[in-house]
């Protein structure tokens, strides 16, 4: 069964869409993340709970993304990255003891700087283009 352009736009927009929702979530995940170890760490050791819990709540988001970024046609440069952030995400788990204790804070800027690239650029290709779109189609 063959789709119609007019619901392979349909999908692509709504997979866009959720791109878009999905890189924001994250990055206010990883935000949340930080915040919470610095709670644990210099209030109550009780917010690693909580910093364990967000974590289990955003692992997966970036397999999400790669998958609507395919299906939304989002350009391979971001979703390479997306995979990329999935990798490092996971990574994190390698380094909570020992001597790459000191690497998993670091990793947590570098987890903040992808996300804002990618959640930024999904503003550029989803935002920015459908008001893009939009004025193009009042001039004709």
């Amino acid at each position: 069964m063959r789709l119609s352009e007019k619901s392979k736009a349909k999908i692509q927009k709504y997979s866009r869409t959720l791109f878009f929702l999905l890189s924001w979530i994250l990055l206010l995940g990883i935000v949340t993340q930080v915040a919470l170890a610095g709670l644990a760490v210099f209030v109550d050791g009780g917010f690693w709970q909580k910093h364990r819990a967000v974590m289990n709540g955003i692992e997966f988001i970036p397999v999400l993304m790669f998958i609507f970024g395919h299906t939304g046609g989002i350009p391979k440069f971001y979703r390479a990255v997306t995979f990329l952030l999935f990798f490092f995400l996971n990574f994190q788990y390698y380094t909570t003891s020992g001597w790459l204790g000191a690497i998993h804070s670091v990793f947590a800027l570098v987890l903040f700087m992808i996300s804002l690239y990618v959640a930024w650029g999904s503003y550029q290709i989803v935002v920015k283009n459908k008001k893009l779109n939009m004025d193009t189609m009042r001039f004709q």
